[in-house]
């Protein structure tokens, strides 16, 4: 590594006003972890949620098909009340996709990757 890059890194993780040092260490490593598992979830998410409005977008086209069959109120009543049952059940599914799914990054990033205890910081201590 480059002297010049090893001071941009050193400076992107470090704050140089006293007041504020207390920010640097554990803090600015956690930060440095959670955005590393950020931008791993900014790359998985999305294919995930196009996934689930494509399927979302075919349940409505079958929706507006079976509506357009319909003889009377109650079977339009029936279809709807199914269809609304299903994607409630689906966003539910989808939501506790996205969450074990973040979840599971932010983990991995580096066992847990947590804000430490700022109190604890060397920088409180001297």
């Amino acid at each position: 590594m480059t002297k010049k890059t090893s001071e941009t890194v050193k400076s992107a993780t470090s704050i140089p006003i006293p007041v504020l040092e207390v920010f640097n260490g554990p803090f600015a490593s956690a930060v440095s972890q959670n955005s590393e598992a950020l931008a791993k979830g900014m790359q998985v998410v999305p294919s995930e949620l196009g996934e689930f409005v494509a399927t979302r977008i075919k349940a409505n086209v079958a929706l507006y098909t079976q509506c357009s069959k319909c003889s009377d109120w109650s079977d339009l009543m029936d279809i709807q009340q199914k269809w609304l049952k299903d994607t409630s059940q689906a966003y539910t599914d989808q939501a506790n996709t996205i969450i074990s799914m973040t979840q599971s990054m932010f983990e991995q990033s580096n066992g847990t990757a947590s804000i430490p205890d700022i109190a604890t910081s060397e920088k409180m201590h001297d």
